[in-house]
């Protein structure tokens, strides 16, 4: 087993950090340490995944030092303790500073491909990765368009009616299918002998009440404020619905039948990792415009032109091929 650690420091949100965990695994299997410098409760899920054997609060006090004239000695002796630095940034003095205080290079990756590069994100983080050495070819790009085998936990998936999550929200609310066709889904599913069930995040908070409006009893809608939370009642369903967002992302790399609605962004780019993923977007002639334009169009045929029975279909072929 090789000696040396690795530091990865990533600025970025659950679906941006998930995205990179089918890579992170595999540099697991190259040092003899792989830390975490990351959102505090990013830290907590990757370490329960075993993604990384330890976190750190990008939130910290010392880490902004990065930004201000005089670094802080704290993340100086933190940074230091590590052969090799990885940082996911678009930051070029982020990395300046780093190298200026430690002595070494840092190698960086932009967290996403540019916008004229219409390639999946994986494929983007395992070709930097193979390019700065800390990965060789036999991991071929293609590889990381799959989670790595060991993450599908079946967990507590022992029901009498499979439990189907239904995740209404996202990142942005641009993204959002309307709230209406997840409950005609919800109708489906029971139709079908599932049992649906919502997660709501503190990002969907709004949702809460339009979903408990309709007086019915035998909804159950899961508040969920920590991923290690919503990590349990991913392993205890048997399939999962939702727009494009971190959560999305999550269910996938946990090996979990996801069934993904994209809009005005592009699956090509941001589709989830998983053994079983599927995508459910309408052929148009504009291209997906949610990265690229500060203002979407209002319209959103992109979202409006998918209808439940599209989705229904869609998730019945995923959990049929299983």
């Amino acid at each position: 087993m090789p000696a040396n650690q690795l530091l990865i420091i990533h600025q970025g949100a659950l679906g941006d950090f998930v995205a990179a965990f089918p890579a992170i695994t595999r540099l697991k299997k190259m040092f003899s340490r792989v830390d975490a410098f990351c959102q505090s409760e990013l830290g907590k899920l990757a370490c329960k995944l075993n993604v990384v054997d330890s976190g750190f609060p990008i939130e910290a006090p010392y880490f902004a030092s990065l930004f201000a004239d005089a670094v802080d000695p704290r993340i100086k002796a933190i940074l230091h303790a590590y052969q090799e630095i990885l940082l996911f940034s678009f930051s070029e003095q982020l990395e300046q500073t780093i190298v200026k205080t430690i002595g070494k290079n840092v190698h960086r990756i932009p967290p996403r491909p540019d916008l004229e590069h219409r390639i999946h994100v994986c494929e983007h983080i395992s070709s930097h990765l193979i390019k700065c050495g800390l990965l060789d070819r036999s991991n071929s790009a293609n590889n990381f368009i799959s989670a790595p085998a060991g993450h599908d936990d079946k967990g507590n998936r022992q029901h009498d009616q499979p439990i189907i999550l239904l995740h209404p929200g996202s990142g942005s609310r641009k993204k959002n299918w309307p709230i209406h066709n997840f409950l005609k889904i919800e109708d489906m599913l029971r139709s079908d002998n599932k049992k649906p069930e919502y997660i709501l995040g503190p990002a969907e908070a709004s949702l809460t009440g339009q979903l408990l409006k309709k007086q019915d009893v035998n909804r159950r809608v899961h508040e969920v404020y920590h991923l290690c939370e919503l990590v349990e009642l991913l392993k205890a369903a048997e399939g999962f619905i939702g727009n494009d967002s971190g959560v999305s992302h999550l269910a996938a790399f946990l090996g979990l039948p996801t069934l993904v609605i994209f809009g005005p962004s592009d699956p090509l780019r941001w589709k989830p990792s998983g053994p079983a993923v599927r995508t459910v977007r309408p052929t148009l002639d504009c291209t997906p415009c949610f990265e690229m334009n500060a203002k979407n169009c209002e319209e959103r045929k992109c979202l409006s032109q998918t209808s439940p029975e599209d989705v229904i279909n869609a998730f019945h072929m995923l959990t049929s091929s299983k």
